[in-house]
C-alpha cells in the first residue's frame, strides 16, 4: 500500500499548485499517485539490471477548498497531513495559516471526543465503558479544549487504542510546508517554528516546481540551483513525510524485479516481510540482508551468498533504512 498524504490549508496558500507540482499535473479528481525518487534504487537497477523496477509510492490528495469538514475528512483518511502556509505575495502570515488549519482539526476532534465522552459516561454506569477509557477521553478533551493537538499529549498504547475508534485527526503526523516564490529564505520562519514544535517541515516553491515538472530532469535541476534550491519539491516533501511518519525504505533486488518498500522504523523483519505479502509475516523463516553498496559492488545476491557476505537474520532483526533483503518463508 502506498503512503497516503492529504494537502490542507486555507484559501490562497497554493495548495492545488503544490498538488499539481508534486503529481506533475497528472492527478485526477484531486488525487494522484507519485513514484518516490530514490538514488539508491537507481544504483541497484544499474547493477542488477532487473526486468522490472517498482518505486515506493505516495498517494496525494488535494483536500477540497470548501468547508472545514471537507478538509478534516481528507486529513482523516491520510497517513500524513501536509499543512501548507503561504510565504509569498503581499503580507504573508504563514504561522497564522498553520495555526488556523491546526485549530480547525482540533475543533473537529474536540466535537468527536465530547460526543463519545457523553456516551461513555452513561455506558460506565452499566459497565460497558471502562474507567480507563473515561480517563483518556477526559485528558483528550482538556488537551483539545486548550487548542492543542492530541499528538502533543502523552499517550501510551492503551490510550491510543481507546482513542482509535474516534479516528482523531490531530493524532496524525504532520508536515508544515512553506510555499515560497523565488526566495527559499522566506520559508525559514515556518521551519524554525516547526523545529521548536518538534514537527517536520519542508520549503517548496510550488509554482516553480509545477513549471519545472514539464522540463527535462537535468534542465530542471539547473533551474532549481539558479533559485538556490538544491533538490526538487517532491524530494523535500517525501523526506519530510518519511520523517513525520517514522518510515524507512528497504529494497528487494534480483533479476526479475528491483523494488523499494516502506515500513515503520524499527519494524521486526517478519513485519517488514508482511509488506510484500501478508503470508510472508506468518510464514517468515529468516532474512538474508545486505546493503546497497555491497550489492552494487557484487552485482547480485547470489554472488554475495557465494562469497559468504550475506547476513542471516532472524525474527528479532529490526529492518534498517537502506537494507536490501531477501526474505525466506515457509510453504
Amino acid at each position: 500500500m502506498p503512503v497516503s498524504v492529504a494537502i490542507v490549508g486555507p484559501p490562497g496558500v497554493g495548495k492545488t499548485t503544490l498538488f499539481n507540482a508534486l503529481t506533475g499535473g497528472r492527478g485526477s479528481g484531486g488525487v494522484g499517485m507519485v513514484d518516490v525518487p530514490d538514488e539508491r534504487l537507481d544504483r541497484l537497477v544499474a547493477a542488477v539490471r532487473p526486468k522490472k523496477v517498482v518505486h515506493a509510492q505516495v498517494r496525494i490528495a488535494d483536500a477540497p477548498p470548501g468547508s472545514r469538514a471537507q478538509q478534516v475528512a481528507a486529513a482523516r483518511e491520510a497517513d500524513v497531513v501536509l499543512q501548507v502556509a503561504r510565504c509569498f505575495g503581499p503580507e504573508p502570515d504563514p504561522l497564522a495559516d498553520i495555526t488556523g488549519t491546526t485549530l480547525d482539526m482540533v475543533l473537529a476532534d474536540l466535537a468527536t471526543v465530547e460526543r463519545r465522552l457523553e456516551i461513555a459516561a452513561k455506558e460506565a454506569q452499566t459497565g460497558r465503558a471502562s474507567a480507563g477509557e473515561l480517563e483518556v477521553l477526559e485528558r483528550a478533551r482538556a488537551q483539545l479544549d486548550a487548542g492543542a493537538p492530541l499528538r502533543k499529549l502523552e499517550l501510551d498504547g492503551a490510550d491510543r487504542a481507546a482513542l482509535a475508534p474516534l479516528f482523531p485527526v490531530t493524532l496524525k503526523p504532520v508536515v508544515w510546508v512553506a510555499n515560497v516564490a523565488d526566495n527559499p529564505a522566506a520559508g525559514e520562519p515556518v521551519v524554525r517554528a516547526a523545529r521548536e514544535e518538534g514537527t517536520a517541515a519542508a520549503i517548496v516553491a510550488a509554482a516553480l516546481e509545477a513549471e519545472l515538472a514539464e522540463l527535462d530532469p537535468a534542465e530542471a535541476r539547473e533551474y532549481r540551483r539558479s533559485y538556490g534550491l538544491e533538490s526538487s519539491g517532491l524530494d523535500e516533501i517525501v523526506r519530510a513525510v518519511w520523517r513525520a511518519g517514522g518510515l524507512i525504505t528497504f529494497f528487494t533486488a534480483g533479476e526479475p524485479e528491483a523494488r523499494a518498500w516502506h515500513c515503520e522504523e524499527g519494524a521486526p523483519a517478519p513485519v517488514a516481510a508482511g509488506k510484500i505479502h501478508s503470508d510472508f509475516e506468518k510464514k517468515f523463516i529468516r532474512a538474508e540482508v545486505t546493503s546497497v553498496d555491497e550489492l552494487v559492488a557484487a552485482g547480485s545476491m547470489d554472488a554475495l551468498r557465494a562469497a559468504g557476505k550475506l547476513r542471516v537474520e532472524g525474527r528479532d532483526y529490526r529492518v534498517k533504512d537502506g537494507d536490501v533483503v531477501l526474505f525466506r518463508v515457509g510453504s
